[in-house]
């Protein structure tokens, strides 16, 4: 998501957005001409695979070399070649073009050659480019009142194919399509002659005023706990959590509509409170536990997540944002005793108290459970400090530096050095004092 200032809390955010959208072809010559663009962007797109695998990855050839060959070999234009590189960037070395499901059909002979042919060659891609009028090669233009799809197939020759897109989406996006923005066309071949299926992608753009308050978003496998913290005076106005077990339990087909449930929630309770959402990012891929837990962690659809909560918290002008939520569990752990709330939900308030004061979460997470009577750590170990390590004296004389004379020594000549922690303390105390704060529980269904 790239954000740009517009003005002090004002701030322009970016998502993209695909329309469903189907053609209609009015002859044979249309229907042949389409069918070689198919074939001759499928043979670039193999083509460019394999010379990246060949060449590119080992030091021998350069990107624009590739591109340069293939255009000689396939005679598409430029632009078509960066397009069909761009679609095999990012697989995998060894990829199946058409799917490895047809080609096993082809090999027990379910399927004729010709069919396994328009399986293989079954995309034409291009991106936007607002310097071209939103996209040169696939271009949506307006003749008599009626949308049509302008293909170029080469040789200064296009087709004109009847677009059809629903009234909603073109009652809401009509002004992103007028070329005044870019957008990208993807056009599909259903298999069995089935008809084409269009997809437009176009990049809308959103302003968004920034939020009196913050709500932190901790994800965990089962449910979502989150906090709302006043950005001022950083007090919490309500925690509570989103259960999400379903997403664990449901179809894969149907998954993605419970996740847009639960994105919707997200950005309810944000506009009801005024406040930017802040998503905890997890790196899942470096769980590592027993067999059931990571099973468990593995299935989470956090990926989608954070992407459909983002796309219709912005949608909806909503701020929204992902933050590393590294070390909010330890601290979460320790106001777990104090507050006397769960760990996840501590865990969501230490993240609220991350993202809005980063200073006070610092001093905050090195408090530990032999510090709540003002003992120092480790008073008989190693070295000749109170502390044990030189690195931690240094530290308690930095904070002796900051703090203001009251809290450092009663005289105000420097005195004892504060407390590891104390801050953090002191934060607590008033959170506590201020119990109880407004608690939510929310169910998707």
């Amino acid at each position: 998501m790239v954000k740009s200032a517009i003005d002090i809390r004002c701030n322009a955010f970016h998502y993209e957005l695909t329309l469903p959208a189907g053609i209609e072809l009015s002859g044979v010559e249309e229907e042949k001409a389409l069918k070689n663009l198919f074939f001759a962007f499928g043979k670039a797109r193999r083509l460019c695979y394999s010379l990246r695998q060949k060449y590119e990855l080992k030091g021998s050839m350069s990107k624009s070399e590739i591109i340069k060959r293939v255009q000689e070999l396939t005679g598409l234009n430029s632009r078509y070649v960066k397009d069909a590189y761009a679609t095999i960037e990012n697989l995998p070395p060894h990829a199946t073009f058409g799917g490895l499901k047809n080609q096993r059909l082809r090999e027990k002979g379910k399927i004729t050659r010709e069919e396994y042919k328009k399986r293989r060659n079954s995309i034409i891609y291009a991106r936007g480019d607002k310097t071209k009028g939103g996209n040169l090669n696939l271009r949506i233009v307006e003749i008599a009142d009626e949308k049509y799809l302008r293909v170029n197939i080469g040789d200064r020759k296009w087709l004109l194919l009847k677009l059809f897109i629903p009234d909603k989406y073109m009652k809401k996006y009509a002004q992103y399509l007028n070329g005044s923005h870019p957008y990208s066309v993807l056009i599909k071949r259903k298999d069995n002659d089935g008809g084409y299926d269009v997809r437009i992608t176009i990049r809308a753009e959103c302003a968004l005023k920034e939020g009196s308050r913050l709500i932190a978003l901790d994800m965990n496998k089962s449910h979502i706990d989150f906090c709302v913290m006043d950005k001022k005076h950083k007090d919490v106005v309500a925690v509570g959590k989103i259960n999400t077990s379903e997403l664990q339990n449901t179809r894969s087909n149907k998954r993605e509509h419970q996740i847009k449930k639960v994105a919707h929630k997200v950005k309810n309770i944000a506009k009801h409170f005024n406040a930017d959402v802040f998503i905890g990012k997890l790196r899942t891929s470096n769980f590592k536990s027993h067999r059931k837990a990571n099973r468990m962690v593995h299935q989470m659809p956090h990926l989608k997540l954070r992407k459909w909560i983002k796309h219709i918290c912005v949608k909806n002008g909503v701020r929204c944002e992902e933050r590393s939520e590294a070390y909010t569990t330890k601290v979460g752990r320790m106001l777990s005793h104090i507050l006397g709330l769960d760990v996840h939900k501590c865990s969501a308030i230490a993240f609220a108290l991350k993202l809005s004061d980063f200073h006070l979460f610092k001093l905050l997470s090195v408090v530990s459970s032999n510090e709540g009577d003002g003992s120092p750590r480790g008073w008989r170990r190693r070295g000749s400090s109170p502390t044990g390590t030189a690195q931690h004296e240094k530290r308690m004389k930095c904070w002796a530096a900051m703090m203001p004379s009251f809290l450092v020594g009663g005289r105000g000549d420097g005195g004892y050095p504060e407390t590891p922690g104390i801050r953090g303390l002191l934060f607590t105390s008033r959170l506590k004092a201020n119990l109880p704060f407004h608690m939510v529980n929310i169910k998707i269904w």
